[in-house]
């Protein structure tokens, strides 16, 4: 914001109150001196205002290469993680999700056996529990928890159930998961511990507090089952979340008709590129946009800043990027720029050109760390913001250094007025007051004069 410099005359007004017949003229000569002295103030304000309106444009242009800036890396996620997609021809079946590493290609399962949970279900007390946070199965605090081949030691707080089911769910997380349950009647509850295998399969769950089991009833689980591609082999796990392939991981929903598969197509996905591709042509055209303004006979405040032709050229070089051959261009995929400057995205010859050329698309956007578009894109626009050689970032210190610098040569200039203003004042007021006792003189001795002229004429007549 610029400073705005006091009104002259309201700091002037009242502050000479002369007697003489003379103190309106002398009023005059205070005024037009301290007028004078303040004319380069007028001038330094306009100068701040000119620096500070440059700074705020600067300050808008950089925000809108930060959202370009942005927009690259946002593509760079797009293409280190949505490069393909998956999609499934029974959803109630299997979900499939792609990471990376994946390849495109198709797979057929068939989903036999979900699996299931072992269980198991706590003795009664030694009368029935109707308050789990005050009464237990057990008077003893270390328990042996064992689930297959995982054995662990479970230490409760207290001999409650709920201490008990606490101590579990955090001691025994990764194998069994304990909860409570009412096997009574909601005005007579008896809850018991219940407990369920983490993994699925036909391990038991035992609960012992040293030789006696703390498990009244106990149910093995079933590891889930399914055909991959056709093969006639059964594949076993203790998950219904598995991986098929590198960077593919499907999960068991439901169990499949017998004989029929469902299918699972990994494609190439440039929808997510072209999604990407259109957010960093509106940034760049935002881009374009803001420099536009600054340009021709009614430009902005930054109007012939050799920082717009840098950043012209910046742009410049963004949109016409090539790796070393025209296949290997953005133009190549639909990326092109109009005759006003504008960054368009053709969405249909960019998925033409990627069905056969998809190798090729990756390699020209490449990755903001190894090469192509995006690291070109990335040092590009990294480097406008580098707080030592940064074109903005200089050129905001440059401005904010003489905006720094021209406040105080306003507040010196001010000083210097008021300094000027209080010594002529003090001058004004001593000449006033002389010419004061001047006029006082002067009236005393005509008053002599009129006095004695009329005295001689009283005697003569």
């Amino acid at each position: 914001m610029s400073t705005v410099i006091p009104s002259l005359s309201s700091s002037i007004a009242g502050s000479f109150a002369g007697v003489s017949k003379f103190a309106d003229s002398l009023q005059s000569v205070l005024s037009r001196a301290v007028g004078i002295a303040a004319l380069p103030l007028q001038s330094l304000n306009a100068g701040l205002t000119t620096l500070t309106a440059r700074q705020s444009a600067l300050q808008s242009l950089e925000g809108t290469f930060l959202s370009l800036q942005q927009s690259v890396t946002s593509l760079q996620s797009t293409v280190k993680s949505n490069i393909l997609s998956s999609s499934v021809s029974d959803g109630s079946v299997v979900s499939a999700s792609v990471s990376s590493g994946a390849l495109a290609g198709t797979y057929s399962i068939e989903v036999e056996n979900l699996g299931s949970s072992s269980t198991a279900v706590s003795v009664a007390g030694t009368t029935a529990i109707t308050d789990p946070s005050a009464s237990g199965i057990t008077s003893v605090t270390s328990l042996t928890l064992h689930n297959g081949i995982t054995t662990t030691t479970i230490t409760p707080t207290t001999t409650t159930l709920s201490s008990l089911v606490d101590a579990i769910n955090s001691q025994a997380s990764d194998s069994v998961q304990a909860t409570l349950v009412n096997v009574g009647s909601s005005g007579a509850p008896d809850y018991r511990l219940s407990l369920r295998s983490i993994k699925l399969g036909p391990d038991a769950i035992e609960l012992t507090d040293g030789s006696t089991s703390l498990v009244s009833s106990s149910t093995a689980g079933s590891l889930a089952s399914y055909k991959l591609n056709g093969l006639p082999a059964s594949i076993t796990t203790n998950s219904r979340t598995v991986t098929l392939a590198p960077g593919l991981s499907v999960n068991l929903l439901g169990k499949s008709a017998p004989g029929v598969e469902a299918t699972i197509t990994i494609a190439n996905n440039t929808t997510a590129i072209a999604s990407g591709l259109n957010s960093f042509a509106r940034a760049y055209n935002n881009a374009v946009d803001a420099l536009a303004q600054h340009h021709g006979e009614n430009g902005g405040a930054l109007r012939g800043e050799s920082l717009l032709l840098s950043l012209s050229g910046i742009l410049t070089r963004l949109s016409s990027y090539n790796s070393g051959s025209p296949e290997s261009s953005l133009t190549a995929f639909g990326v092109s720029v109009d005759k006003s400057g504008h960054l368009s995205v053709d969405s249909t010859a960019l998925s033409a050109a990627a069905a056969t050329k998809f190798s090729t698309l990756l390699t020209t956007l490449g990755s903001s760390s190894t090469g192509g578009f995006l690291k070109t894109a990335t040092d590009i626009l990294g480097a406008l913001e580098d707080p030592v050689t940064g074109l903005i970032k200089n050129e905001g210190t440059t401005i904010s250094s003489a905006i720094t610098l021209q406040k105080k040569k306003m507040a010196d200039q001010q000083t210097n007025v008021t300094n000027l203003q209080a010594n002529l004042t003090a001058q004004l007021a001593r000449a006033d007051a002389a010419i004061a006792r001047l006029e006082s003189q002067v009236s005393y001795v005509t008053g002599l004069f009129a006095s004695y002229n009329g005295t001689r004429n009283s005697n003569s007549a």
